[in-house]
Order: structure tokens, then sequence, then C-alpha cells
């Protein structure tokens, strides 16, 4: 196990969301975000880094934020086109 950072230190925070139906939507959302962010198959990979356990912690809320505004919005769209015709 590594040891914590220390608060000048910088570091990075990786997230993966997985087998959601959103991805390509969320993708192009967190493209404004300062992060590096990837498909890779049916995941969505993204990695915030911070000069600073804080800025990395502002950063990250930020990208967050982002990705949990675009999924309430694209739950909306799909709410709002009626039940799915996927298995037709």
């Amino acid at each position: 196990m590594t040891p914590p950072a220390k608060k000048s230190e910088s570091c990075t925070a990786t997230l993966r969301l997985a087998d959601s139906d959103q991805i390509q939507g969320l993708f192009a959302c967190i493209q404004c975000e300062d992060a590096d962010v990837s498909i890779e198959g049916d995941s969505l990979t993204v990695s915030v880094r911070g000069e600073s356990l804080s800025d990395l912690r502002a950063r990250l809320n930020s990208a967050l934020r982002s990705l949990q505004a675009a999924s309430e919005a694209l739950i909306s769209v799909d709410a709002s086109q009626g039940p799915s015709t996927r298995g037709e």
C-alpha cells in the first residue's frame, strides 16, 4: 500500500464508469473539463490530476458535477421520448 499523499504533492484520481447506455453522452460532456477521458469498450475512464490534494478535490468536484448534470439531462431526454424501442 502506498503511503498517503502529502497536501502539497501532485496526485491523480481515476474514475471508471462501466456498462452505461450514456457513455457517449457523458464522454461528450466531460470534454470541457480539465481531465483525461477515454472510452475503452463499454467503459468511460476519467482521470483528474491536481497539483495538491486541495486542487485535486476541486477539479474532481467539477468533473463529477459535470457528469451528474449530463447524466440527469440524458435521463430526462430518454424519459421524454417515451418507452424504449430497443428490442424492436
